[in-house]
């Protein structure tokens, strides 16, 4: 599914999980069954308001004229345990629906069962006339579709975000500051095409208001100097203060018709000046130093597949084969810190294990022919291994590794 999932409580809960329907008139008329979120929620079930009716029932019997302090704690009572539940959910003939509420926002997802897309819409808690935030999304691509708004709690309209077209409207009188935000987009703009080329920047980097303003200082941990920052705003996030560090992402892909890509981290001091990044394990930030004078992606996905058959790779019904476009980091801290690659892995065997008594794992090996995306030649051919392990309260999956068991 999509990101998100409890920041909301202190932030607009659309940043963290994509998108789903509210009030949809496709789903109004569907016979709707609802969840009961658990039994004890139930007013007949719960063992406390059970002991204080049986209380008040006694007091009746042995005085038939009870207090009006009775009759309203009574009715208090039954009022709070008939409050509805911080979560339901509801399945429909053609969707799942999540609802939430909090102190702050109620909030509406809904997955269709059989068309790839969601929606999500949250309302103000106090005023469930008003919307608070809105937008699709694909549940099989983790993307963005159509168009994402957010208001403020008048109602005031504060952006207006078109994913497909890549364009995003704010409201100027919320957001100070923001046309430093642009100032430096336009200078990551024109460290790629003077990196790589125009055609590169044009045909396989798309921009999607991604990224971050921060405001940082040096600061002294153990006698060593580092470089201290705390966010203060987004593109969509007005700036709490002047920044003076940028992080600005873009999606890089093989063409312009991919609907997904992957990430490109731009980060720039006050000046605009590159500031190689401390987050490189975790986010594809720098460049990659391009030898020769091919300085856009030139692969044939079709010829790359028969170039790795020629190189090993057999292509039967069973084979689970994937293709994609990946950056290999170096680990730098430095302005060329990687390399694009284009893999084609075939998965080769899988080997589960137990590590301790409530987790288990799974290691995924492939062979994985490796192509160099500027040129469409072949690289080598190396084996890999991706981890998936799991317990009660957690999961993770590792990216592809070199195996070298």
């Amino acid at each position: 599914m999509f990101r998100n999932a409890q920041r909301f409580i202190h932030q607009p809960f659309s940043k963290i999980r994509f998108a789903h329907l509210a009030g949809s008139s496709q789903a109004a008329g569907e016979n709707k069954k609802r969840i009961e979120p658990s039994p004890n929620m139930s007013v007949s079930r719960n063992p406390v308001d059970f002991a204080y009716r049986q209380t008040i029932t006694i007091h009746f019997k042995k005085d038939m004229k009870p207090t009006l302090f009775t009759i309203l704690f009574l009715l208090s009572l039954n009022a709070f345990s008939q409050k509805k539940p911080f979560k339901e959910v509801i399945e429909t003939d053609s969707s799942t629906i999540e609802i939430i509420r909090n102190s702050l926002y109620k909030c509406w997802d809904e997955t269709y069962k059989f068309k790839d897309s969601t929606r999500f819409i949250s309302w103000f808690i106090d005023d469930t006339t008003q919307v608070h935030y809105e937008n699709w999304g694909r549940k099989n691509s983790n993307s963005y579709i159509g168009i994402s708004r957010e208001y403020k709690r008048d109602g005031t309209l504060m952006y207006e975000w078109d994913h497909d077209k890549g364009i995003c409207n704010v409201n100027r009188t919320l957001y100070p500051y923001y046309e430093m935000l642009e100032e430096m987009k336009i200078r990551a703009d024109s460290l790629i095409i003077k990196t790589y080329s125009k055609d590169f920047c044009n045909n396989h980097v798309r921009f999607e208001f991604e990224g971050n303003a921060w405001f940082g200082v040096w600061k002294v941990y153990d006698k060593d100097t580092v470089w201290s920052t705390s966010m203060v705003g987004s593109w969509t996030e007005p700036m709490t203060r002047k920044p003076n560090h940028y992080r600005i992402v873009y999606r890089v892909r093989l063409s312009k018709n991919d609907k997904t890509g992957i990430e490109l981290g731009i980060e720039l001091d006050s000046l605009g000046n590159y500031f190689p990044s401390d987050d490189d394990r975790w986010g594809n930030y720098g460049f990659e130093e391009v030898k020769g004078n091919q300085r856009s992606f030139n692969i044939d996905k079709n010829r790359a597949i028969e170039t790795a058959k020629n190189h090993g790779l057999v292509v039967t019904d069973s084979s689970e084969i994937s293709e994609f476009l990946t950056w290999e980091r170096f680990g730098k801290k430095e302005f060329y810190n990687g390399q694009y690659r284009y893999y084609i892995t075939d998965l080769t065997g899988k080997t589960e294990y137990t590590e301790e008594k409530d987790r288990k794992g799974i290691i995924y090996r492939f062979n994985v022919y490796t192509f160099n995306p500027w040129t469409g030649e072949f690289v080598e051919m190396k084996k890999m291994k991706r981890r998936h392990e799991w317990g009660k309260n957690s999961g993770h999956w590792t990216g592809l590794r070199p195996d070298n068991d």
